[in-house]
């Protein structure tokens, strides 16, 4: 057996791996042991991930620099909770491993007698990658990861490094969390995949390099190691939370590579996407509106109309402030439900607090049904040999969270303020809405509004507070009814409990409010932002005495990086992005594709969806 080297919360082998020898696994001794086996991978994962008793019963996955929280310190924020990537995902494990023994039948096991395992996959910039791995051998972070783990109350918490790829790299941790009592033995995992040698690239115009294939390769080779450990014991992936960034996209695609079963996906599953809200961009980045808009749209375009979108058919896309630590946290926790559900379903603590799960999955189905429209497919404007048409695969929702006080619950039960509703519903769409344009009134009302409160277990359950059943369920109600009367046609309401032991103990409601809205719109208003049609002057004629003519050249910019981010995608040399080239350039013609380049008169979604109304022909 070999020795470990490392801190003490962090161990990792005593030598270098070799390089170019294809995955080495490493499998640790008992509970606080600091020996291993070396193990070179030469068959199939699946044989592995059972000799080391790797198997995972769900996961959630993070890809890119905000949805990792890696460049966060470590530390613990006294109104939040722990900070940094490693605390944050030892938390997320530890809470479904707390929850799943004390609703296990079986002594704290499944039912097939195994450990309940759990997993965060981390996708990562290579630039991130190098920094958390100097952070986590750094034995002057040992406090603040002391005090991290503390918070979490987990304050025995390893990490070991299991799994290394081609290249020598690390990229999964096996986490004990100690104290067996109260977390058992279980050999949780976190992956931490390097997507790149330095970062993702944030615009698309990176994949003019070629890369994305053999970056897509490596990934999907490591994919398949947490794939494994789902599908061994049936385990659910209860969320993905993106970014708009590159490690995101190479996330994605490498995801299509490795042919990810939608059977390993929850039923209530979801993919989070963390943007920049509308009005801080046009504060904050006003020097590159025309590139976040591009980049806004091409991700949008992938995820939901393209081929990860076909592969995620049905699983819907939420909008996400990346600002918003509430509406973070409320993801995260309705990703540990979806998991949960799994695994319980029909336990007590999963269960609504009005009608059943199946009656909130029915009625999902049933209004997206209801608001399916020709207009959320995109056509090519074309008339010889056109490519598409793109059907919206998934549906997108715009997000919002509220957090409510006991006393405020009470109140709009009572309905001792009226206009409190309509505060509230006039500060939720312009949440909602200002996620894609910092003009929010030029976003209509979409299809369906679905209002989830997440009510604390343990608030039920004391005698002493004044929330029930039925104040949550009159509280909720009214601040439907001020959605209503501000435009929005159809709310749905789900009253959840949160399990105890799940997240921060609170005493406020949690109440996450998405808007279904045709993608097709979003695109359209996100654009608009940045005026396609503006010019930019690129070359002027001298100023001297002998130079009378004014002339000058001038240029759309956007125009030219839009079709920048289209012919990069047909040159990336791999297949998925190629084919999504199409879906770009689709995209683009609605802006200048019309005759010397005009925009024509026709808007995204539909085939004579018409910009400006024609007499005679409507709209």
């Amino acid at each position: 057996m070999n020795r470990a080297v490392g801190t003490g919360f962090f161990k990792f082998p005593g030598r270098e791996l070799p390089m170019g020898r294809g995955v080495n696994a490493l499998r640790w001794g008992p509970l606080g042991s600091s020996s291993y086996e070396e193990l070179r991978v030469t068959g199939s994962p699946i044989d592995y991930i059972r000799h080391c008793n790797w198997h995972l019963h769900g996961a959630s996955v993070w890809m890119g620099t905000s949805a990792t929280g890696v460049t966060e310190a470590v530390g613990v924020n006294p109104a939040t909770g722990v900070t940094g990537f490693i605390p944050q995902a030892v938390k997320h494990i530890s809470e479904l491993v707390r929850t799943s023994r004390r609703f296990s039948e079986n002594r704290g096991l499944d039912g097939d007698g195994n450990e309940y395992q759990f997993g965060v996959v981390a996708v990562l910039g290579g630039q991130d990658h190098s920094a958390l791995l100097r952070q986590v051998r750094n034995v002057q972070n040992n406090a603040a990861f002391a005090e991290a783990f503390r918070s979490i109350g987990a304050p025995q918490a390893t990490l070991k490094a299991a799994l290394f790829n081609d290249m020598g790299k690390v990229f999964a941790l096996e986490l004990n969390l100690g104290s067996p009592g109260q977390f058992g033995r279980g050999r949780h995992l976190i992956f931490i995949h390097p997507a790149n040698d330095i970062g993702g690239g944030k615009s698309d115009e990176s994949l003019v390099e070629g890369r994305l294939g053999a970056q897509c390769r490596a990934l999907a080779d490591e994919f398949v190691w947490w794939q494994a450990a789902l599908e061994r014991v049936g385990g659910k992936i209860g969320s993905i939370e993106t970014t708009l960034g590159g490690t995101a996209r190479i996330g994605r695609y490498a995801m299509l590579s490795s042919r990810i079963p939608r059977s390993i996906i929850a039923k209530d599953a979801f993919e989070s996407i963390n943007i920049d809200r509308g009005d801080w961009i046009q504060e904050n980045l006003q020097s590159q509106l025309q590139e976040y808009r591009a980049n806004f749209a091409t991700t949008l375009l992938r995820t939901t109309w393209g081929r990860f979108g076909e592969r995620l058919q049905g699983f819907p896309v939420i909008l996400t402030d990346r600002h918003n630590a509430s509406t973070q946290q409320v993801n995260k926790i309705r990703a540990q439900i979806a998991i949960l559900r799994s695994l319980f379903l029909g336990h007590t603590e999963l269960d609504l607090l009005q009608g059943d799960i199946s009656d909130e999955r029915i009625a999902k189905r049933r209004e997206e049904a209801i608001t399916e429209s020709q207009y959320m497919t995109i056509h090519d404007t074309v008339e010889t040999d056109p490519q598409g048409p793109w059907d919206q695969q998934r549906r997108l929702r715009m997000n919002s969270t509220l957090r409510i006080s006991q006393a405020k619950m009470v109140s709009l039960a009572r309905s001792e303020d009226p206009s409190q509703n309509i505060d509230y519903a006039q500060q939720i769409i312009s949440e909602m809405r200002g996620l894609a344009t910092s003009a929010e009134a030029t976003l209509p009302a979409g299809g369906f509004v679905v209002i989830d409160a997440l009510v604390p277990s343990h608030l039920l359950e004391d005698d002493r507070v004044a929330i029930t059943k039925s104040t949550v369920s009159r509280a909720v109600e009214a601040i439907a009814q001020g959605l209503v009367s501000e435009g929005i046609d159809k709310p749905l309401i789900n009253l959840y409990k949160i399990p105890t032991g799940v997240g921060l103990k609170r005493d406020d409601i949690m109440i996450q409010i998405t808007e279904d809205q045709p993608g097709t719109n979003v695109l359209i208003v996100a654009t608009e932002e940045v005026n396609p049609s503006k010019k930019r002057r690129i070359v002027s004629n001298p100023e001297t005495k002998k130079i009378s003519n004014p002339y000058g050249l001038v240029v759309s910019a956007f125009h030219r990086l839009l079709l920048r981010m289209v012919n990069a995608h047909k040159q990336s040399g791999y297949h998925h992005c190629i084919i999504d080239g199409d879906l770009m350039m689709a995209f683009f013609r609605h802006y200048y594709g019309g005759a010397f380049g005009n925009r024509p008169n026709l808007i995204l979604g539909g085939s004579d969806r018409l910009r400006n109304k024609i007499e005679g022909k409507g709209e």
